[in-house]
């Protein structure tokens, strides 16, 4: 028996114009990210305003930061839904 052969494209696919960028190069994950550090800086925010030894400016720093995240993802979720977004 003969080992058969099987030929392999291995030119580089190109994107479908046709559905346009996908969310990765939308930067959707980068919104997910945002989101996950703006959870993560509530958690340290409160536990730095509900204990009394620790310093309550950690906390509002916290929360200052929060609402630049959620400012800066809305920004970037309102950009990528009305195709302004470049990337």
């Amino acid at each position: 028996m003969t080992p058969r052969t099987y030929a392999t494209n291995q030119q580089p696919q190109q994107q479908d114009p046709a559905h346009g960028k996908s969310a990765t190069e939308f930067g959707i994950f980068r919104v997910f990210a945002e989101l996950l550090g703006a959870a993560f800086l509530l958690a340290v925010g409160v536990h730095f305003l509900t204990m009394p030894s620790e310093p309550d400016a950690v906390a509002w720093g916290a929360f200052a930061l929060i609402a630049i995240l959620l400012v800066d993802s809305a920004r970037h979720l309102f950009r990528i839904s009305t195709g302004k977004e470049k990337r």
